[in-house]
């Protein structure tokens, strides 16, 4: 019977003793899934990147859930853009907050002005800031913010600074060559007028030399008066615009109105992706310049 014994003694043993519990989740929160496929290619495998927008869902009109706050609070910091763009972010409870937009070079920043000369600027200077956020649109403004990333990232994790400048060296270099391709895809368009659904654009066109004369929403969410459709509509006509753009995070009836008093084919464009065929930074930008290449030939 000694065996018996000694398995009870085991298994109380086994029973009693302190449970082993697995090291807690070294994680960093974004926003949106852009930055996410930004930050993921720096971190590596030393951080989870955890994103708070689902798919489909717009920064702009969104709302964070009391899932969002545990979730921030937990992690070693909160990557967000702008206040114009997720500033509901700056309000979460995290250990440390980091502003996005704030890493930009100067001479890498689009004014509302300067992207869009005449279609509505002053909308978004006087409701919504004067830069556009919408930066990793362009992926030479992406490779500009790395070295303050990687500061970031080596100031939240000292151990792992040498990687996380690694990183950015081997994600410096794919950007050029995506920057590359993207260029030598846009080519035939350049300088050709388009028509935009939101101002999500402004740092790609401007980078690959495409002109921007029009925009279904000037501010996201806000109902476009008939007047301002009419006008939308004569421009269309008066550029010879061959594509009206819709984008997945914002409501697609006002683009289907202008495309159908326009008779000009509806396309959509994605510029948050983290979906399939756009979970990194390179699919995501890739499927877009395809997509406005395609509807634009």
């Amino acid at each position: 019977m000694r065996w018996k014994a000694a398995v009870v003694l085991t298994v109380l043993g086994v029973a009693c003793s302190p449970r082993q519990e697995t090291a807690p989740e070294r994680h960093v929160v974004s926003t949106i899934a852009p930055l996410s496929a930004i930050l993921r290619e720096l971190a590596g495998a030393r951080l989870e990147v955890h994103t708070l927008l689902a798919p489909g869902a717009s920064p702009h009109t969104y709302e964070p859930r009391p899932s969002d706050a545990q979730l921030v609070e937990s992690g070693l910091a909160l990557f967000y853009v702008a206040e114009n763009l997720d500033g509901w972010a700056a309000r979460l409870p995290a250990k440390r907050r980091v502003r996005v937009l704030d890493m930009l070079p100067d001479e890498k920043r689009l004014h509302w002005d300067e992207a869009e000369p005449h279609v509505h600027a002053h909308d978004h200077a006087s409701e919504e800031g004067e830069w556009d956020p919408h930066f990793w649109s362009d992926p030479g403004t992406v490779k500009a913010i790395l070295p303050a990333l990687v500061t970031e990232l080596s100031e939240i994790d000292p151990e792992g600074a040498g990687e996380y400048a690694a990183q950015a060296e081997r994600f410096g270099a794919e950007l050029d060559a995506l920057d590359a391709e993207v260029a030598e895809k846009m080519s035939p368009l350049k300088g050709r007028p388009v028509v935009m659904f939101h101002p999500s654009w402004n740092y790609f066109l401007a980078r690959y030399g495409l002109r921007l004369v029009g925009l279904v929403e000037a501010a996201p969410g806000k109902e476009a008066s008939p007047q301002y459709l009419t006008d939308l509509v004569e421009t269309l006509r008066k550029e010879e615009i061959t594509a009206v753009f819709t984008e997945p995070q914002l409501a697609r009836r006002p683009a289907e109105v202008v495309s159908e008093a326009g008779s000009v084919p509806l396309y959509e464009l994605d510029p948050i992706g983290g979906v399939p065929g756009k979970m990194t930074y390179r699919e995501l930008i890739l499927a877009n310049a395809t997509a406005l290449r395609e509807a634009m030939q």
